[in-house]
């Protein structure tokens, strides 16, 4: 691959990476070592910063344009979704709304389905309208499993039969991590699934920004496969994905149980108390989180990533709520 440096600086406030380095990589088309190899740790420190400030100011072309692959904010609680579920007591109804917004992938219209009329609303609106996106990431449904009456009935069974005995009791919040393997045990044991991690991890995240006192929004997040090539790409290190192991204790607290986990740990700690870090609140989640956006951003930018084809603003947000500044003023500031 050429340096691809031709493609950078096209608009005014896109994000400038001189001077990256030629590459090799792997058989899944991923690099096998950061495009950033060549700069200091402070400099690729220095640039993931920059991203991050850059994020939800949307100067940036690709950001910009690009909001369904680029969604959530700078800080992730930041959304209409969570504004909503924060206004709600009942355990079952955010179980069940966080479950049924995680494993549809986010997709607004079929929560705003929900909220309005429950699973018969959302199964009427399934026979016209499309049920869930399909732009972030995989869901391992069972075999022969109709997604469209999953979503129905399921996150509703799960709810009114486990959040009670999930929530009762308790003297501590959960840890992230600690929701989502127990929601994902109930899924594998209950439900058929080989692993439903990622949509398990993802309604872990949307109870602890709605209601932290149920799930710690401070606790440290495993991330998946974008936030370890995030993480190779600002430290110039190997990929952890499959080397890091870890447990959860029995008070809910990551353990890392050899050197990778143990770098990775360090390597967030390094982000979080670095005096350029613009994250305010909820450090783990949000780089975990950006991470993964600035090593998407650098694969789309350097041609080793397609952009998705756009869909929707309304299935992804609602039409006057603007991504950029968190306001309802899309429609009246063309934001």
């Amino acid at each position: 691959m050429n340096l691809l440096t031709e493609l950078l600086g096209e608009h005014e406030f896109d994000i400038q990476y001189p001077n990256i380095a030629e590459v090799e990589y792997d058989d899944k088309g991923k690099p096998k070592q950061s495009w950033m190899k060549d700069w200091t740790q402070e400099e690729r420190t220095e640039k993931f910063f920059e991203f991050c400030r850059e994020y939800d100011l949307r100067r940036d072309s690709l950001l910009r344009d690009n909001y369904q692959q680029f969604s959530h904010r700078l800080h992730w609680h930041e959304c209409p979704f969570v504004d909503e579920m924060k206004e709600v007591d009942d355990p079952r109804t955010v179980l069940e709304a966080c479950l049924i917004f995680s494993f549809s992938n986010e997709h607004w219209k079929t929560f705003r389905a929900w909220r309005a009329g429950g699973p018969e609303a959302m199964r009427t609106r399934f026979m016209t309208e499309r049920h869930a996106r399909s732009d972030l990431f995989q869901i391992y449904y069972p075999k022969d499993t109709s997604v469209k009456d999953w979503l129905c009935d399921v996150p509703n069974d799960f709810a009114h039969i486990h959040a009670d005995q999930i929530f009762a009791s308790r003297n501590r919040p959960y840890t992230m991590m600690e929701f989502a393997k127990k929601l994902n045990e109930i899924f594998v044991k209950e439900y058929g699934f080989r692993n439903a991690m990622y949509p398990s991890k993802n309604a872990a995240r949307h109870v602890a920004m709605s209601h932290p006192e149920w799930v710690d929004p401070d606790s440290f997040l495993h991330g998946g496969t974008g936030y370890f090539d995030g993480l190779s790409q600002v430290f110039d290190c190997p990929n952890l994905m499959s080397k890091s192991k870890y447990e959860i204790d029995e008070f809910g607290e990551y353990i890392p149980l050899n050197d990778a986990a143990k770098m990775q740990v360090e390597h967030m700690d390094y982000l979080k108390a670095h005096p350029s870090n613009p994250i305010h609140t909820h450090n783990y989640l949000n780089l975990e989180d950006k991470l993964c956006m600035h090593y998407k951003y650098m694969a789309v930018k350097f041609g080793v990533k397609s952009q998705t084809m756009q869909i929707p603003y309304d299935w992804v947000y609602p039409i006057e709520w603007s991504l950029r500044t968190n306001n309802y003023d899309r429609l009246t500031n063309g934001a």
